[in-house]
């Protein structure tokens, strides 16, 4: 029997690399720093119809305009997050995911990342079947990992910060 269980080692991974990639995402938003909006959004409203009800979109734009905010007020985070991804040992993991798990700004940065997973695949069905649409063919992880335990890992990161409803 398979187990649904998160490792400490791929939570703190994906809550870092969630993080790191916020600074991607904010670098392609249409407002500037200084002058975030729910609006400044780089999703195209036309192209995300259908993915969320309007409750939820509000909710994503919202978690990404404050991810934004987090990103232009700390900076040194990219490099901060990189490092500590680049430094994870099996000796080490609980550490670094206590220092991820106590750093609000990081966490404001995963949370966007985990809770929109989550809202675009509530199901672990919807996950297997549809696959993660927004995942470049470079990222390997994601493309290796497009089954139902990767659901699993985002949802108990979810489920373990209150960042969701009970899925």
């Amino acid at each position: 029997m398979t187990t649904t269980k998160t490792s400490a080692e791929v939570k703190t991974k994906i809550l870092l690399d969630e993080a790191n990639l916020a600074f991607s995402e904010t670098s392609e938003r249409k407002d500037s720093k200084g002058e975030r909006t729910l609006e400044g959004s780089a999703w195209e409203e036309g192209r995300m119809e259908g993915e969320y009800d309007e409750a939820d979109y509000q909710k994503i734009l919202e978690l990404q305009m404050n991810a934004a905010i987090v990103c232009d007020d700390h900076p040194e985070l990219e490099e901060k997050t990189a490092e500590l991804f680049n430094a994870i040992t099996q000796e080490n993991t609980e550490e670094i995911l206590q220092t991820v798990l106590q750093d609000a700004n990081i966490m404001t940065l995963s949370k966007t990342a985990v809770t929109t997973f989550i809202l675009r695949f509530p199901t672990v069905q919807s996950f297997v079947n549809k696959g993660h649409p927004l995942v470049l063919a470079m990222d390997e992880y994601m493309l290796e990992n497009a089954d139902a335990q990767n659901w699993h890992d985002y949802n108990n990161i979810a489920q373990e910060n209150n960042w969701i409803e009970s899925a």
